[in-house]
């Protein structure tokens, strides 16, 4: 269970960021990468958001499509005279 870096720019990174907030450079290092890791999963949650927004109306287009010139009404499901359901 180690991780062992060794690159002179993320020791620089890591000494700075620790500096600035009080963290030691492991702290540091975790801090960032739980910050990368919930932007990736936004970003990986909103790209389905879209992809899934997209299925529906291609979806709901293709249901146009198919039920053409039909005129679809709820009114059969309520009382006329009252306005409550029937």
């Amino acid at each position: 269970m180690s991780l062992n870096i060794k690159n002179p720019e993320a020791e620089r990174l890591a000494a700075e960021i620790g500096a600035l907030t009080g963290e030691s450079k492991t702290a540091a290092v975790i801090s960032a990468l739980r910050e990368r890791h919930e932007r990736l999963l936004t970003k990986r949650q909103q790209l389905e958001d879209a992809t899934m927004a997209d299925d529906i109306l291609t979806l709901a287009a293709k249901i146009r499509s198919r039920v053409g010139g039909l005129e679809l009404s709820s009114d059969f499901l309520y009382d006329p005279e009252t306005g409550l359901p029937a």
